[in-house]
């Protein structure tokens, strides 16, 4: 699908494997970015209706300032090489067919991982472009999961990866010595983007620190910055209409967002089981999650379900409008590993701190969420501290 509407040409190009409409975190933070610089874009995205729904609302963010959208019709997926070798081949042509129509080449390009496709397409156009400017973002290491592991998805030793091994090496650098493409994503961007944004100072260091070659990890310190993923003005948090209903004279809680191993509803449920009957009946925790069968479960097995509500997750304006509502926002940290570092700040704590609802964070010690401007706090697997929180709330 190709979406163009006639106003000069934009000078910047977007390179987001996704983007709105589809629903993704990674679609709204790359919409947040267009929005905060304020300069029409022309954005080469995938279409991604096989693995994600579309929200309309979700074009409400960047709006006008998207001037030409293309959705490529290449395969759809995570980090699979096809997938990223598609997008690339595909998105390579629009952007030179946009470039003869316009009668002029872009001056900028911004990319942003997740997906890692969109970073080979930017690196495709930079290297094809060399005056052009490349301004990469990761939201998280791509490389190294949550759990500090690493994350691998085979690449194929083909053109493609012959090309940029060239080109690594001919500025001086290290390629990677595998066929990992998610590393092959980082070491591209570390090479030839002109600039580098993280989402905070622990994720740049733990990338750094992963990073095989001295001389790249230098080069990237000197381009780096580190910016939050941004928060959206406060008419944002009234355009959205929900239907939930919230019982009177309760003390409502809500956390929006999926659990992962090391980041789990079970120490928020054990905190609220270790309370009296007359305590809990004054709480009212609403969860809205992809997971909803799965944390039903523990809720029910933990008999709880008159406490905790369980629902899926609610398009993004609504999502914001219930942040509004709700008497208090949950969001809770990734546990690292032992000795390891924490590299990961929630997205949705740029979304929550822009309401006007108090945030409580299950934090790690010293890690980015600990750092930011909580109202409350309590230490991950310290579930005794949660359970005394939670009965000051009730007391309210």
């Amino acid at each position: 699908m190709t979406e163009e509407r006639h106003r000069p040409p934009a000078r910047r190009l977007v390179a987001s494997y996704c983007f709105p409409p589809y629903s993704d975190v990674s679609a709204v933070v790359a919409a947040k970015r267009v929005r905060e610089r304020n300069e029409p874009v022309d954005v080469v995205q995938n279409a991604m209706d096989s693995i994600r729904s579309s929200d309309e609302e979700l074009t409400e963010i960047a709006g006008d300032l998207v001037h030409r959208r293309v959705a490529l019709p290449s395969k759809t997926a995570f980090s699979s090489w096809t997938s990223i070798f598609e997008f690339q081949r595909m998105g390579l042509e629009v952007v030179s067919q946009w470039e003869r129509e316009q009668g002029r080449p872009y001056e900028s390009v911004y990319s942003r991982a997740q997906f890692a496709a969109s970073h080979f397409l930017a690196a495709r156009v930079k290297l094809s472009r060399p005056q052009l400017t490349w301004d990469a973002e990761f939201s998280d290491p791509l490389s190294h999961d949550v759990l500090g592991k690493e994350r691998s998805a085979p690449a194929e030793d083909d053109e493609l990866l012959e090309l940029l091994r060239r080109a690594i090496e001919g500025a001086g650098f290290r390629p990677p010595s595998g066929v990992n493409a998610l590393e092959w994503c980082e070491v591209v961007a570390f090479a030839f983007a002109d600039s580098i944004t993280f989402t905070n100072p622990y994720q740049r260091d733990f990338m750094l620190e992963h990073c095989a070659d001295p001389a790249l990890a230098a080069r990237v310190e000197g381009i780096a910055t580190v910016s939050p993923h941004p928060t959206l003005p406060r008419q944002f948090y009234s355009m959205g209409h929900t239907d939930l209903s919230l019982e009177e004279g309760r003390f409502h809680i809500g956390y929006f967002g999926n659990f992962y191993a090391n980041r789990g509803i079970g120490r928020v449920v054990d905190a609220l089981g270790l309370l009296g009957e007359n305590v809990r009946d004054r709480l009212r925790l609403h969860i809205f999650t992809a997971q909803t069968e799965e944390v039903q479960e523990t809720v029910d097995d933990a008999g709880l379900d008159g406490v905790v509500r369980v629902g899926p997750f609610v398009g993004f304006l609504e999502f914001l409008t219930l942040c509004d509502r709700m008497d208090l926002l949950l969001v809770t940290d990734a546990v690292s590993p032992p000795g390891g570092t924490n590299p990961f700040l929630p997205s949705k704590w740029s979304d929550y701190k822009g309401s006007v609802t108090p945030v409580w964070g299950i934090v790690e010690e010293d890690s980015a969420l600990d750092e930011q401007a909580l109202d409350f706090r309590t230490p991950v697997e310290h579930t005794s501290a949660a359970a005394q929180l939670l009965a000051r709330l009730a007391s309210r």
